[in-house]
C-alpha cells in the first residue's frame, strides 16, 4: 500500500514537472512573440527595435530573454537616434510575470542623425539595472540604477561621468500624475577640469496625462496643451563651495522651452556666476554686476558664508534673476 502511494506521488510530481516544463517553454514562445510585436515599426509610435537573435534561458526558476546585438531607433523623417549594444538581458518571473528586470550592457552606443550630420557617443558603466513593474497592463514603477557611468564622443573626447545615477518613477496618488526621484553623485562635465558636482537630487511630480500614442514630440505637446506641469518639491545641488536647495514649478511654452519659477537658498552663489562667465554664458561685466547685486541682497555673512534666497524665472526663452538674464533656454526640439 505504501509502495503504491509512493508511486502515485512520484508520478504526480513527474507530471507536474512535465507540465511546468511545457508551460515554461510556452511562456518563452509567447514572450518572444510579445517582444517582437512590441518592437515592430508602427505608425502610432516613433520608435522600433530589432536584434540579431533572441535566446530564452533561466529554466526553471526564472525567464531570461537575451537579445543579441539589439538596436533601438527613435524618430521619424530625417532626424533619428539609434541605440546599440552587444546584448540586452530581460528577466521576469515565469509564474507571475508582472514585471521585468533589464540587465543593462556595460558598453552602449548612441548615435543622433540629421540630414546634415551624425553624432555618436559611447556609454560605459560597471553596473546597470532597470526594473519595470506592470499593473492592469500599464507601466507602474520604473527603477533605474547605474554605477560608474562615463560618456565619451565617438572620437574619444570625455563628455560626462557620474559615480551613480538613480531614477525612480511611480504613479502619483493624485489623479493623472507621476512621482519622479532622480539622484546623481560625483558628476563631472567634460574632461574633469571643472570641479565635480558631489550630489544632485530632484523630487518632482509630473502632473497631467501623457497620451500613449504619437511621437514623443506629439505626446509632450499634447501634455503641454492640456495644462501639464512639473511640481519640483525638492531640488538639491552640492558643488563645493556651492550648495543650493529649493523648489518650484515648471512647464513648457508654445515653443517647447522651459517656463516657470524656482526659489533657491544658495551658498557660494558668486562661484556660480563666475563659472557661467568662464563658460561664456554671460559676459564678465554682466557677471560682476549680478554678483554685486546678489551681495547686496544677501546681507552680512553667517558663519563666514553668504546665503541668499534667489528667485529664478524662466520665460520667453530666458533664465533670469530679477532684471538680469543669466542664460538662454533652448527648446526640447528644434522647430518642425
Amino acid at each position: 500500500m505504501v509502495g503504491r502511494r509512493t508511486r502515485w506521488v512520484a508520478a504526480a510530481i513527474v507530471a507536474l514537472l512535465a507540465a511546468y516544463t511545457v508551460a515554461w517553454h510556452g511562456l518563452a514562445l509567447r514572450l518572444e512573440g510579445v517582444l517582437e510585436e512590441a518592437a515592430a515599426p508602427s505608425p502610432e509610435k516613433d520608435w522600433y527595435a530589432s536584434w540579431k537573435r533572441l535566446e530564452a534561458g533561466g529554466f526553471p526558476f526564472s525567464m531570461r530573454m537575451t537579445a543579441q546585438q539589439p538596436t533601438i531607433v527613435w524618430g521619424r523623417g530625417g532626424e533619428k537616434a539609434i541605440w546599440q549594444a552587444p546584448e540586452l538581458v530581460i528577466v521576469t518571473n515565469p509564474v507571475n510575470p508582472s514585471g521585468v528586470s533589464l540587465a543593462l550592457p556595460m558598453r552602449q552606443e548612441l548615435a543622433v542623425e540629421t540630414p546634415s550630420r551624425r553624432d555618436v557617443v559611447d556609454i560605459a558603466l560597471t553596473h546597470g539595472r532597470a526594473a519595470i513593474a506592470f499593473a492592469s497592463g500599464e507601466v507602474g514603477a520604473v527603477d533605474i540604477d547605474l554605477k560608474d557611468v562615463t560618456v565619451t564622443s565617438g572620437k574619444g573626447r570625455a563628455l560626462a561621468a557620474a559615480g551613480t545615477v538613480d531614477l525612480l518613477s511611480t504613479p502619483g496618488v493624485e489623479g493623472e500624475s507621476r512621482d519622479v526621484f532622480l539622484e546623481l553623485t560625483d558628476l563631472m562635465i567634460g574632461d574633469g577640469s571643472a570641479e565635480r558636482v558631489e550630489r544632485g537630487l530632484a523630487r518632482m511630480r509630473v502632473v497631467g496625462a501623457v497620451p500613449r500614442r504619437g511621437t514623443a514630440r506629439e505626446r509632450v505637446d499634447a501634455w503641454r496643451r492640456a495644462g501639464g506641469y512639473v511640481d519640483l518639491g525638492e531640488l538639491v545641488l552640492e558643488w563645493p563651495p556651492v550648495a543650493a536647495r529649493g523648489q518650484g514649478r515648471l512647464a513648457l511654452d508654445r515653443d517647447n522651452r522651459p517656463i516657470g519659477a524656482l526659489r533657491l537658498e544658495v551658498v557660494g552663489y558668486r562661484e556660480i556666476i563666475m563659472a557661467l562667465a568662464q563658460a561664456g554664458e554671460v559676459r564678465q561685466d554682466q557677471a560682476d554686476l549680478i554678483a554685486a547685486a546678489l551681495d547686496f541682497m544677501a546681507g552680512p555673512p553667517v558663519d563666514g558664508q553668504r546665503r541668499i534666497d534667489v528667485d529664478l524665472s524662466m520665460q520667453h526663452g530666458r533664465l533670469t534673476i530679477g532684471p538680469f538674464t543669466v542664460m538662454r533656454l533652448a527648446p526640447l526640439w528644434p522647430p518642425p
